[in-house]
């Protein structure tokens, strides 16, 4: 795991460079007007992820042809005691909410459970707009710590975050609990039964409806119309 010094260190660097960049001239301009998220989440994860190459010992997975593995479970891996730990950088927009996408469970309980990671942490750039003043703030966590915030689908197989619930908590100065590391991998391996148990249901459920709608099929009524493919909207 990274030490408290090199957290508090990415933590305070990326909030730095972050207080001075969202007040130029250029970020206020890609910020302007309505769903700014679209427009400058990747602005600000590239450059997020630009400055921690530079002031970091750090490293991109790369395939054996040395191309950036493009869904690495980390945007970037940073360095500690000869020991790589995955970053994943995120861009949140204030009063947003929502579960967005943090990583595969499977491929993180994976590497976890052979031994080649002990953390994986979430470094969020927060951005918010008030009075038309925009400002940004760094969360920097290591999401095993903050299991009871995130949920999962067994369908795309993402683990997804509670954003309201987890920004909430660190506003609010919620130190989470000290867990052993055997703990953390237990509740990963819950969350992913109860997403395939939940899975399972939800595609017996699907099944049974097509069923009656696959018995109630006649063939000789089997005639498309115009009215009928009204509900495609083709132009």
């Amino acid at each position: 795991m990274l030490n408290r010094e090199i957290r508090q260190s990415i933590e305070d660097t990326t909030q730095r460079f972050w207080d001075a960049e969202i007040a130029t001239p250029f970020f206020a301009e890609v910020a302007q007007g309505s769903e700014i998220g679209h427009r400058i989440a990747d602005l600000v994860s590239d450059k997020t992820t630009g400055l921690l190459a530079v002031r970091f010992t750090a490293m991109f997975q790369r395939n054996r042809n040395g191309d950036k593995v493009p869904r690495s479970m980390g945007a970037i891996w940073i360095e500690h005691s000869g020991i790589f730990h995955p970053v994943n950088v995120k861009t949140s927009i204030a009063d947003n909410g929502g579960q967005p996408n943090m990583v595969s469970l499977k491929k993180l309980l994976a590497a976890l459970l052979e031994y080649r990671i002990d953390s994986y942490y979430l470094l969020f750039v927060k951005v918010s707009q008030r009075d038309n003043e925009l400002n940004a703030k760094v969360h920097f966590v290591d999401m095993l710590d903050y299991l009871p915030y995130v949920t999962f689908d067994s369908g795309p197989g993402q683990i997804m975050l509670k954003s309201s619930a987890f920004f909430q908590a660190r506003e609010q100065g919620h130190v989470p609990e000290d867990k052993p590391l055997s703990d953390k991998v237990s509740a990963l391996l819950d969350l992913l039964e109860d997403g395939e148990r939940r899975l399972v249901r939800n595609r017996r459920a699907v099944l049974t409806r097509f069923r009656k709608s696959a018995r109630r099929y006649n063939p000789a009524q089997h005639i498309v119309t115009p009215e009928l493919q009204a509900v495609f909207h083709l132009q």
